[in-house]
């Protein structure tokens, strides 16, 4: 029998074991069938509007997709969205966090509507966008251990699950306690630290472990990518052009474009953050940014190599130092000489339930 001459139960239940949202749009543009099935025309048109939203996930080649799902088919979109992004429940936390409540008192479940599962796409996105990136820096060619190199290999389905509900949680942390709201002066009042301590408390030792696997990732990616050392910066520029060689730089002053080799301390100012004493508090401040944000600043950098970047809707400066620092300058004066309190908070709640203190390295990726 031809797949599109199935019941409609059957392809109803093919759809909820697909694993991605764009896998169920593609199979809904499949045939008219198929279409019909899965994005099937909702009697009112109020919601036409929503397709819009769901067609970037999709090629351009899709975009003759012209009609708006029934409310309906949205079980099957958020069923494909939890193969996807899930854990939601982590997820829609997050989503539906405002500075109203406090982000530990529990919130009754929000419906499933076109506007959430747009929010849910854009984090897990940035959340599945770590779990690619978790196994190049965990077994990194930088370590001192040559064998965890060549210990390096993709992360299974589960392992991603927990990369995902870490960042969540993670994310969730930054939103609600590093904001301006947190300056540097309360961060060690008995209150404040109760209040942070008591989001934490929902969760397991174990999944505490695995926030702070991710952090111990995210603060690699910064000290590497983001905000490198001068020594790193220099080693890195000598490797590349040489021991004597330094970068061309192109100028145009005058109307005349002149082109001149840059200095190792012109170098030093432009791209480096100091010795590893004052990258760790830079490094400190800048692990207050939530996963979104040292994401966009990783790619940023990445993206600089080739072409004219944009950080935050602003053209590239050529710097990437003066970039990060025009990015941060953003955020206003509270962001500075304030570190990040989620390590310690994670350590203040082990070590009341008296477990053993870890600095959860390779927690995401322990057998069990």
């Amino acid at each position: 029998m031809p797949f599109h001459d199935l019941p409609t139960e059957i392809h109803e239940q093919i759809s909820h074991s697909l694993s991605s949202i764009r896998d169920v749009l593609s199979l809904g543009l499949t045939c008219h069938r198929l279409h019909g099935v899965i994005t099937r025309p909702a009697v009112s048109q109020k919601s036409h509007w929503a397709l819009p939203l769901l067609l970037p996930l999709l090629d351009q080649k899709c975009k003759v997709l012209t009609s708006p799902f029934s409310q309906k088919r949205l079980p099957i979109l958020f069923s494909a969205a939890e193969h996807e992004f899930g854990p939601l429940s982590s997820a829609t936390a997050l989503c539906t966090h405002n500075s109203a409540q406090p982000p530990h008192i529990p919130r009754p479940s929000p419906p499933e509507t076109f506007p959430l599962l747009r929010q849910l796409f854009r984090v897990g996105s940035v959340a599945n966008a770590w779990a690619d990136l978790y196994p190049f820096i965990h077994w990194s060619s930088t370590t001192d251990n040559p064998e965890d190199c060549a210990s390096r290999r993709l992360l299974t389905e589960r392992e991603r699950y927990r990369v995902r509900r870490a960042c969540y949680r993670i994310w969730l942390y930054a939103l609600a306690y590093h904001q301006s709201s947190f300056p540097r002066r309360s961060r060690y009042h008995i209150g404040i630290m109760g209040l942070r301590a008591s989001l934490l408390r929902a969760w397991t030792t174990v999944e505490l472990e695995e926030i702070q696997d991710l952090q111990g990732i995210m603060r690699k990616v910064v000290e590497l990518h983001i905000c490198p050392t001068t020594s790193t910066v220099i080693r890195r520029y000598k490797d590349r052009y040489g021991e004597d060689g330094m970068p061309a730089v192109n100028s145009r002053m005058g109307g005349q474009s002149k082109s001149y080799r840059v200095t190792q301390q012109q170098l030093e100012c432009w791209e480096g953050w100091g010795d590893s004493i004052h990258q760790y508090y830079v490094v400190e401040d800048m692990l207050k940014l939530h996963p979104g944000q040292i994401m966009e600043l990783y790619n940023f950098i990445n993206r600089c190599e080739t072409s004219l970047a944009v950080l935050d809707g602003v053209p590239s400066t050529g710097s990437n130092k003066m970039d990060v620092e025009g990015y941060v300058g953003r955020l206003g004066e509270w962001f500075e000489t304030n570190g990040q309190t989620l390590g310690e908070t994670c350590k203040l709640v082990v070590s009341e339930r008296g477990d053993e203190e870890s600095d959860g390295v390779g927690a995401i990726i322990a057998d069990r």
